[in-house]
């Protein structure tokens, strides 16, 4: 067969064909629309911290006035993959802030599930899922430097997250020891 007339046979067999667009969302019977199979478990809020179990952490910035802590108890991973955990900030003068939060690791989201102060925790209903700025706030510290293995997409072993808190080194380094 002639290079001419192979073409021109594959030609009239693709006449049929008609291009698959996978956002086209037309009446057509061979689109199937993505299935969202992913369930938050029931979140339990603490009620409060403890001081004598919280881990400080370093988030790099010279004009600081805060210190970060995670209290060593609540930092769990669940069912659902979200990694929960309580933080506590603490301004030079002694004011203090608490939440309640997740991580998904892999997909660089954060939610916040509570607000308080030194004494309590309060519930926000209806908190959404938002994505983690790429910077250098706490939560991309968190996200990126200790809690998750942005290798693997999953959550590194509490063991290592406080070890690297606690000798102010980072969890996800190519080179063991490295130091902020």
């Amino acid at each position: 067969m002639k290079p001419a007339s192979v073409l021109l046979l594959f030609l009239i067999l693709c006449s049929d064909l008609q291009a698959y667009d996978p956002l086209d969302k037309e009446e057509r019977n061979d689109y199937v629309a993505p299935v969202e199979n992913w369930q938050e478990e029931t979140v339990e809020i603490p009620k409060h911290f403890s001081e004598d179990n919280l881990q400080s952490f370093t988030v790099p910035d010279p004009n600081s006035r805060f210190q970060y802590f995670i209290e060593r108890d609540s930092l769990r991973t669940g069912g659902d993959g979200v990694t929960r955990f309580l933080l506590v900030i603490r301004s030079n003068r002694g004011a203090v802030n608490s939440s309640y939060e997740g991580l998904r690791c892999g997909l660089r989201e954060h939610k916040t599930y509570a607000y308080g102060d030194g004494e309590k925790l309060t519930p926000m209903p209806g908190a959404e899922w938002e994505a983690i700025p790429k910077g250098g706030e706490y939560r991309t510290i968190l996200y990126e430097d200790l809690i998750c293995n942005l290798l693997t997409g999953k959550p590194n072993p509490p063991d290592a997250v406080f070890r690297a808190m606690r000798d102010n080194q980072l969890v996800n380094t190519p080179f063991i020891g490295s130091e902020r």
